[in-house]
């Protein structure tokens, strides 16, 4: 019996120490750190023919220019009535958007024929010139239609020519001043618009016994041209 007990003893002994032994003998290895995630890249950009990606630049904004003829008739009261022209170059700087200048150079023709009794037949012609500068905005633009508003103010040369059966002929000329407001109707094709205009005129220039008014309305029917 003494035998017994000394070996359970022995081999209770020895199976709490294994454990014990096999733990201290293995070593803790720390936990490794969660791996870094990486940042996204943005996708690249599609090669041009050439072989290199493009600048995304926006094209620079270039002056615009257009010519524009026109013809027409005008009244302003009495004897102030007759055919007219024009001649519109317009400028549309970069970035003003809807807005842009017209320099305008026009041409009135007032006559007046009358028989003098006893002496013959005398002929008055009275030639405007005015020279404007004319501010447009456009206020509606669609595909094949446009309503711009125009205002402007310059010079007027008025010239004088006087004949008769009875007199030699003579000329006189004078400066004045004028006004305009007023409308145009556009009918733009590519390059090419025709269009209408519709004004109202202030202003005169004044020769002695002769007093040329733009005081009135005027009609205009034209066609502009795109400037490459």
């Amino acid at each position: 019996m003494r035998w017994l007990a000394l070996l359970f003893l022995l081999c209770s002994t020895a199976a709490v120490a294994a454990p014990e032994g096999s733990t201290r003998g293995t070593s803790r290895k720390k936990p490794k750190a969660p791996p870094r995630e990486a940042s996204p890249e943005p996708p690249p950009a599609a090669p041009s023919r050439t072989g290199t990606q493009p600048a995304a630049t926006k094209p620079a904004e270039e002056m615009r220019y257009s010519l524009a003829l026109a013809g027409g008739a005008f009244y302003g009261g009495g004897f102030n009535r007759g055919p007219q022209g024009s001649a519109q170059l317009t400028l549309t700087p970069p970035g003003w958007g809807r807005f842009s200048f017209d320099v305008e150079l026009g041409w009135r023709l007032s006559r007046f024929r009358a028989n003098v009794p006893g002496a013959g037949v005398g002929v008055s012609a009275l030639h405007s010139f005015p020279l404007l500068a004319v501010g447009r905005m456009n206020l509606v633009r669609m595909k094949h239609f446009g309503v711009d508003v125009r205002a402007g103010v310059g010079p007027q040369l008025a010239l004088h020519h006087l004949s008769s059966d009875f007199s030699e002929s003579s000329v006189r000329s004078s400066i004045g001043w004028e006004l305009l407001a007023g409308a145009q109707l556009r009918f733009p094709f590519g390059a090419i618009e025709p269009f209408l205009d519709g004004r109202v005129g202030l202003g005169e220039a004044y020769i002695p016994f002769v007093t040329g008014r733009s005081i009135g309305v005027q009609g205009l029917l034209g066609v502009r041209y795109q400037l490459p």
